[in-house]
């Protein structure tokens, strides 16, 4: 029996596939269900039951996966608690990130901090939508990501530190009839053509909220802010985006006229999120280095 065999059979539960649980740990899929044979057959059970379709614990499975996740967990917390007797900070970190312009959070700063002070540690970072980012976290998959959820969400799983709130504008194209008033309500957005970010982002969240009372029409789903200045410039449609962000779009772009939104208070969050204990050296040296940044940065300006 060895760690490697005990962290797929957990895998395989998780996923309900060995074909899904071989490609999220990066092995060839005869070779993991090799080895969950051995541990069957070494343990004497089976731990799942196979069919065509679907890959199941069994009941003798079911009663021994809390062990398995207690044994990996212990494991973990063992090599925490070394790393932190000879106070090394170094191995990997895996680091969810949502979509974050530079106005709002640098995150090219951020990390170049970071590396200079922990230089042993090796960062690997990877993209998506709010929703999808949290989850991987609360699964392990991730060690610790940047989203842009609104605090409650999923708090029982894991841990959120709220890192920089500011107001959601109107962003309007420079010939579209609501621009020539000094704000807009979300009864004069919802009269147009939306472009938004697709249902699991952390600013879609937002936007949703601000109009449950009112039904508007999301014409383009877009996955960058880029592409939000892009589509609305022409004429395709309106968006909300974060008041640093549009506005540095609208200072180098004559075609964009920005709004204050009268009748709802819209403000994009960011949120550091990250599991509940236990978590590696690297991963709270990643936590205390964010805040300290996010910190420094809001007394800069």
């Amino acid at each position: 029996m060895n760690l490697q065999q005990l962290r797929y059979v957990v895998a395989v539960a998780e996923l309900g596939s060995f074909t899904k649980a071989a490609a999220d740990l990066f092995v060839v899929q005869s070779a993991l269900s090799q080895q969950v044979r051995k541990l069957e057959d070494e343990l004497g059970v089976r731990l799942f039951a196979r069919t065509t379709r679907s890959v199941v614990p069994t009941p003798e499975g079911e009663a021994l996966l809390p062990q398995i996740r207690q044994v990996l967990a212990g494991v973990d917390r063992l090599v925490i608690d070394a790393q932190a007797l000879h106070g090394a900070v170094r191995g990997r970190l895996t680091v969810g990130l949502m979509e974050v312009p530079p106005e709002l959070l640098d995150v090219a700063a951020l990390m170049a901090a970071f590396h200079a002070r922990y230089p042993e540690v090796s960062v690997t970072l990877r993209s998506g939508g709010s929703d999808l980012l949290v989850g991987a976290v609360r699964d392990r998959k991730l060690d610790v990501a940047i989203v842009g959820l609104a605090v409650e969400s999923a708090m029982a799983h894991v841990e959120f530190t709220p890192l920089l709130s500011e107001p959601l504008v109107a962003v309007l194209p420079v010939d579209h009839p609501a621009s020539a008033a000094a704000s807009v309500s979300v009864h004069d957005l919802a009269a147009c053509p939306f472009i938004d970010f697709p249902p699991g982002y952390g600013l879609r969240h937002e936007t949703d909220r601000g109009f449950t009372s009112v039904t508007r029409h999301v014409a383009f789903e877009v996955t960058r802010v880029e592409q939000v200045a892009q589509f609305v410039r022409q004429g395709l449609g309106v968006a909300l985006l974060p008041e640093s962000v549009a506005r540095s779009h609208a200072d180098r772009d004559a075609s964009l006229v920005l709004r204050q939104v009268s009748d709802a208070e819209l403000r994009r969050q960011v949120n550091l999120v990250a599991p509940r204990a236990p978590v590696s050296a690297a991963c709270q040296a990643f936590v205390r280095c964010v805040n300290e940044f996010v910190l420094s940065a809001v007394h800069s300006r």
